[in-house]
């Protein structure tokens, strides 16, 4: 192998590694997050909004629709408001829709609230589509194998 395809690989490897390391970061405090939230009271809520918004995305590919769902919920006779749908990272996309229908303007709903910060509040115990990122990780290690192999049989 030549100096600069062991440091195209080597810099492939490098990328690739890094990615794998914020990947498993995201799953893993989503994780988490998803079971600090099964310990957290309940309490009923009202659904304030609910609507798709549409974002810029990060790629080159136009714009995301995201859910919204604003809400109402009473702790100790404190009222508090919310949005957070659910731990971890937001989601959107195709399934965006879904969301918005399960949660109706003027719906009574679960509020899933922190006893030690009433103001932390999520409708959802379950974080949104962690598999996905299982899958880039899958592909992006099936690449960087794919690729040393290609260098280590050309070279």
């Amino acid at each position: 192998m030549d100096n600069t395809a062991l440091l195209m690989v080597g810099i492939l490897g490098c990328v690739v590694l890094a990615l794998n390391v914020i990947f498993i970061g995201i799953i893993f405090t989503t994780r988490r997050k998803m079971n600090a939230v099964q310990g957290w009271s309940t309490t009923m809520g009202t659904v304030l909004a609910s609507y798709l918004e549409r974002r810029r995305s990060s790629s080159n590919r136009g714009s995301v629709n995201y859910p919204v769902v604003q809400y109402s919920y009473q702790v100790g006779g404190q009222v508090y408001q919310g949005q957070k749908i659910a731990p971890g990272m937001e989601g959107g996309g195709t399934g965006a829709g879904k969301v918005i229908e399960r949660y109706p303007e003027g719906a009574q709903v679960m509020v899933f609230y922190n006893p030690q910060n009433p103001s932390e509040a999520v409708l959802e115990t379950r974080a949104p589509a962690q598999w996905i990122l299982w899958l880039v990780l899958i592909v992006l290690n099936a690449m960087l194998c794919g690729v040393t192999t290609v260098f280590a049989f050309i070279l």
